[in-house]
């Protein structure tokens, strides 16, 4: 009996078993009766660039050679871009412009395919496109000033400090040769020389910003635009010289004539007793002179001696007795005292105009001369003598 027990129960086993066996057996040829689920090697990173009004996605593969093509959706779906793929040997990165996007965050859901359409399993990614309430807020760096260099062949741009968050300024200007460049000035510097510049010409800048570390590119405000100068250039001092007429007034107190173009204004030169005077300089070389720039002597500005009225002559022949036959008349010019205030009585704003030298425009087509002739009329003060502190002379010739 127990013989036939452990019979029957072993009996038992080997049925269950076989039965066991075939249920697996057809549940998986049901299972594969669809083919094998294949899953190509999904993207390895995904990194989410802003920019303005649209997002930049580099999205770096990961290591399976049959990746063929990468598709990105966004907007749940409902709007997607699909790029080709073509794998090298090493780790390839693939760069997707979405583009047309309102400011605002976004969620991207990327896939990679094979050329038999099998697709990965799906990538998150999300990030920020900037617009309209990003960029109202920047501003462009304020432009001080625009100088000429003393021989006019080069622009100095004085800036401001930059605003927070600037990471530096884009300026587009016209060379000598009429060929736009551009240049980027860093936020810190102060000073930008353009080597060289097209007359009148407009120039452009704009500050740049991004909004994160992230951007793949700048953002900016509005353009703001600077004219050029007219090319100008100071006639150099060191070719002066004192040319001595016969009718020439003299130095006088040790204030000597030469001191009127040794490049310091606490310098300068006095006249013997007469009014009206004049005095010759030799400028070294022909010009035609655009400006003459005048400082008074610093000790009486405004007051006594200082020149108030004066004429200026040319010539590139001065007659040897000192007469004005060969001289031409320049033009008329009269200093002036912006607070209007009597003699004696000088404001802050009249001090610090008289320091930083008196412009005085020479008109347009006047011809070219070497030799110049000032004649001294009237002073401050009605004084017996005349002083003057310094000079300087220039022209548009190149």
């Amino acid at each position: 009996m127990k013989e036939l027990r452990i019979s029957l129960l072993i009996g038992m086993i080997v049925l269950a078993a076989a039965s066991c066996s075939k249920d697996k057996r057809d549940a998986y040829k049901d299972f594969m009766k669809g083919g094998e689920i294949i899953y190509p090697g999904r993207a390895d990173t995904v990194l989410v660039k802003p920019g303005l009004n649209r997002i930049k996605l580099s999205v770096v593969l990961g290591n399976d050679p049959l990746v063929s093509q990468l598709r990105v959706f966004w907007s749940n779906n409902a709007d997607s871009v699909t790029v080709p793929i073509k794998r090298t040997s090493g780790i390839d990165t693939i760069d997707v412009l979405v583009p047309n996007l309102k400011e605002g965050n976004y969620n991207f859901a990327v896939y990679t395919y094979d050329d038999e359409g099998h697709v990965s399993i799906m990538v998150n990614a999300f990030g920020v496109a900037y617009g309209q309430n990003y960029t109202s807020s920047l501003v462009n760096r304020t432009l001080r000033s625009v100088e000429q260099s003393t021989d006019g062949s080069q622009v100095l741009l004085n800036w401001g400090e930059p605003a927070g968050g600037e990471l530096g300024t884009e300026v587009k200007y016209k060379g000598a040769d009429g060929v736009e460049k551009t240049i980027t000035v860093p936020s810190t510097e102060a000073v930008t020389t353009l080597p060289d510049y097209e007359s009148r010409s407009q120039l452009t800048y704009r500050s740049q910003y991004k909004p994160d570390t992230m951007a793949f590119e700048f953002f900016y405000p509005p353009l703001s635009s600077a004219t050029l100068p007219v090319f100008e250039r100071q006639l150099a001092k060191s070719g002066f010289s004192v040319l001595e007429l016969p009718t020439d007034v003299k130095s006088n107190h040790g204030w000597l004539m030469h001191y009127l173009w040794d490049g310091n204004i606490n310098s300068g030169f006095a006249t013997a007793n007469q009014v009206p005077a004049w005095f010759t300089i030799d400028a070294g070389q022909s010009a035609a002179l655009s400006r003459i720039k005048y400082w008074q002597a610093t000790d009486r500005l405004y007051r006594i001696e200082n020149v108030r009225t004066f004429e200026v002559y040319g010539s590139n022949s001065p007659a040897g007795d000192g007469s004005w036959d060969s001289w031409t008349k320049i033009g008329s010019f009269a200093s002036v005292k912006p607070s209007g205030k009597p003699v004696g009585e000088n404001t802050q704003e009249d001090v610090d105009f008289a320091l930083a030298g008196e412009d005085f425009a020479v008109a347009a087509g006047t011809a070219k001369f070497r030799y110049y002739r000032f004649k001294l009329l009237t002073n401050w003060g009605n004084s017996a003598f005349f002083t003057m502190g310094e000079i300087s002379l220039f022209t548009h010739d190149r």
